[in-house]
C-alpha cells in the first residue's frame, strides 16, 4: 500500500532523513525503531504530507503523494496519529472526534464512527461532554486514537501512543492497537518501547541520524545483537 522511496526531507540546513526507503503492505504492521532525533517522527510527516521532502518519492497503491496536501492523504486513507496527541483542548471529547470525521459528514458514517470509538475505548463515551484539556494522558492518547479512526484510514501512522503513560494504560493502548489491525487497518508504527513495538509488528526498520541501517522481520531483529544492546536492554547474543 505505501512505498517511500530515498526520501531527503530538512528543516533549513540541517537534514534530518538522507535517503530513507522503506515499504508497508495493505494492512501490516511495521515499525519504525530508533534513538530520539533519528528521524522517525519526520518520517511520519513526511508521509502524511506536513513537511515535504527535497528529494525521493512517496506512494500510495502506486500514486504520487509526495506533494499532496495533507487532506488530500487523509482523503486516500492514511490517517497520523501525532506524538504529544494535539488534540483540540477546549473541544470536548465528541467535539474532537467529529473533527476527524470532517471529510465524512454523512449522517450515517459519522455515526458508526462514533460507535466504533465507544466500543474501543469505552470511557469516551463517559467523558463525551468533557474538555480534552481535563482528560488524563491516557484518555487522551485514547482520544487521539479514535480521533485519526473517524476517517476511517486503511493505514494509521503511531507516534510514540505509549509516551508518558503508566504500564497499565501502555497494556490498553497496545491491546487496542492489536484490535485495530485485526480489522484489517495497517499501521507504521513510532515507539520508544522497542520490545512492545516488536511484538506488535511483522516487520521492522532502525534508523540512525536519519538514515536507515537495518531492516528485516521483527523476529530477526529482535536476535541481531546491535538492536539487542541498543534498543531492548540485553547485552550480546541471545542463548
Amino acid at each position: 500500500m505505501l512505498e517511500v522511496e530515498a526520501i531527503d526531507v530538512a528543516y533549513g540546513k540541517r537534514r534530518a532523513l538522507e535517503g530513507v526507503s522503506l515499504s508497508v503492505g495493505e494492512g501490516e504492521v511495521v515499525t519504525l525503531l530508533g534513538a530520539n532525533g533519528a528521524g522517525k517522527s519526520t518520517t511520519l510527516r513526511a508521509i502524511s504530507g506536513l513537511v515535504r521532502p527535497g528529494r525521493g518519492r512517496i506512494l500510495c497503491d502506486g500514486r504520487d503523494l509526495t506533494r499532496a496536501p495533507a487532506d488530500a492523504i487523509v482523503a486516500l486513507g492514511i490517517a497520523h496519529v501525532p506524538e504529544g496527541r494535539e488534540l483540540f483542548p477546549d473541544f470536548t471529547v465528541e467535539e474532537n472526534l467529529l473533527v476527524g470525521a470532517h471529510r465524512r459528514w454523512q449522517r450515517e458514517a459519522v455515526r458508526e464512527g462514533l460507535e466504533r470509538a465507544h466500543r474501543l475505548f469505552p470511557i469516551l463515551r463517559e467523558r463525551r461532554r468533557q474538555r480534552a484539556a481535563t482528560l488524563s494522558g491516557g484518555e487522551q492518547q485514547m482520544l487521539a486514537i479514535a480521533r485519526a479512526l473517524m476517517a476511517r484510514p486503511r493505514m494509521l501512522l503511531l507516534d510514540e501512543p505509549s509516551l508518558g503513560l503508566a504500564p497499565r494504560l501502555v497494556t490498553e493502548i497496545f491491546r487496542v492497537i492489536d484490535e485495530i489491525h485485526a480489522t484489517g487497518v495497517g499501521i507504521l508504527l513510532v515507539e520508544q518501547n522497542a520490545r512492545l513495538a516488536l511484538g506488535a509488528a511483522t516487520r521492522g526498520y532502525v534508523l540512525e541520524t536519519g538514515r536507515v541501517v537495518a531492516e528485516g522481520p521483527s523476529a530477526v531483529l529482535r536476535e541481531d545483537p546491535r538492536i539487542r544492546q541498543a534498543y531492548l536492554g540485553l547485552a550480546g547474543t541471545p542463548p
